[in-house]
């Protein structure tokens, strides 16, 4: 009556599976179909250029493609914040969507003790072909643990169909570890260049889908069409890494021209840890969770920028144009916004604790919900208007002791 094949090319990356549940319904000598989704995922070692890299995900989206059933937005039940269970939990899945009595400080405190992380879900899609996006909230570098049988949808049982593909793309992708593929001297600007190198040529080995799932009840199964994705050879790879260890410059712009990428749209989810980017164009650039904690931005140029949750902890942004950029949800702790123009800039629920904010102008900015305290240089005057256009100034002392 059921039949369900399922394929998951890097199961301790992800692991998916796709279950039909038969339950009775409530018109009298019917039966429907539940259909529940579980997702794992971890973290994955993959043996390349003679050492290895282990990667994990930011996010990803699950397409469905369904014949002979939908599944209309208005239904969908899989949306919102969830805590993935720790790995080796059967907890079952906790959404704090559900539950308003919980805290922001009060989850913050859940993921200490768990050690877990917390995912985004929201949908699109029509109701044939429903979608659902999920990203990293909070918590570890990558996803990490146990979505468990989580509702998707019901149908009445009847012959139908549902093909279901986890694909990612190269800023889902977070390179967690390296080990043998570049020498320990080399610095943060090659450093970031090469793991957006390895990035890149690891997104597309995991093309068309990194797991997929075929569902029949009542219908004979089809088969998958094999799709065949050419990966970048591993020779081609190594002359790439060969060439930007022994570049002669350390520019940032310079190295990513070397390697063929993009600075402004090509490092979005990427680590730019440490890097010197001082007076970089990064204008209109498209770098959503990109991580730039303890890079120096001193006077760079980020007008116009989608920097949404971006991070940018201990970061130098003194003198940095940030002028109408999208910094919602970006986390600045104790970076330097000294003399910055953040006019027009979009700071909504923006982490702005023990930031440098001497003279760094907020003209037209929206701060509703940005968390600001324990911060230098900035005026009773301009606290106070902050304030009043929704700005949450907190006691960072008592934080802490908490």
């Amino acid at each position: 009556m059921r039949s369900l094949e399922s394929h998951n090319k890097y199961p301790d990356c992800l692991w998916m599976q796709l279950e039909a549940i038969p339950v009775p319904s409530v018109a009298a000598q019917t039966q429907q179909l539940d259909i529940h989704l579980s997702l794992n995922f971890n973290e994955h070692w993959e043996p390349l250029l003679g050492g290895r890299v282990k990667f994990g995900l930011q996010g990803g989206t699950l397409k469905l493609n369904l014949e002979n059933c939908e599944i209309p937005v208005a239904s969908r039940q899989l949306v919102g914040d969830f805590e993935l269970s720790p790995i080796d939990s059967s907890t079952e899945v906790l959404s704090t969507e559900s539950q308003p009595e919980v805290r922001d400080n009060e989850k913050a405190e859940k993921i200490q003790e768990t050690d877990c992380t917390f995912c985004h879900v929201s949908t699109i899609g029509d109701d044939t072909k429903p979608a659902w996006i999920f990203s990293l909230k909070r918590g570890k570098p990558v996803l990490k643990g146990l979505l468990k049988s989580a509702k998707l949808g019901e149908f009445p049982a009847k012959p139908l169909r549902i093909a279901a593909a986890f694909e990612v793309a190269k800023e889902d992708i977070y390179l967690t570890d390296a080990e043998g593929l570049w020498p320990h001297d080399i610095t943060p600007n090659q450093h970031s260049v090469l793991e957006r190198i390895l990035t890149v040529y690891l997104a597309n080995k995991l093309q068309p889908a990194l797991s997929w799932a075929l569902l029949s009840y009542n219908l004979p199964a089809v088969e998958q069409p094999e799709v065949e994705i050419i990966a970048q050879a591993e020779d081609e790879l190594q002359e790439m890494v060969d060439r930007i260890i022994a570049a002669e410059t350390d520019d940032f712009v310079e190295l990513a021209t070397i390697a063929n990428l993009n600075p402004a749209m090509d490092f979005a989810g990427g680590s730019l840890r440490g890097t010197s980017l001082s007076a970089v164009d990064f204008s209109s650039a498209n770098l959503p969770a990109a991580n730039f904690r303890g890079a120096n931005l001193n006077d760079a140029d980020f007008s116009d920028a989608n920097l949404q949750n971006a991070k940018f902890g201990g970061a130098d942004l003194s003198g940095a144009f940030l002028g109408n950029a999208d910094l919602s949800g970006a986390d600045l702790y104790r970076a330097s916004l000294a003399l910055a123009n953040l006019s027009g800039a979009d700071l909504s629920r923006a982490n702005l604790l023990e930031v440098n904010l001497t003279n760094a102008n907020f003209s037209g900015a929206n701060v509703k919900s940005a968390r600001f305290g324990n911060n230098s240089g900035l005026a009773e005057d301009v606290k106070l208007n902050l304030q009043q256009r929704g700005a949450i100034f907190e006691d960072v002392q008592s934080l802490q002791q908490h």
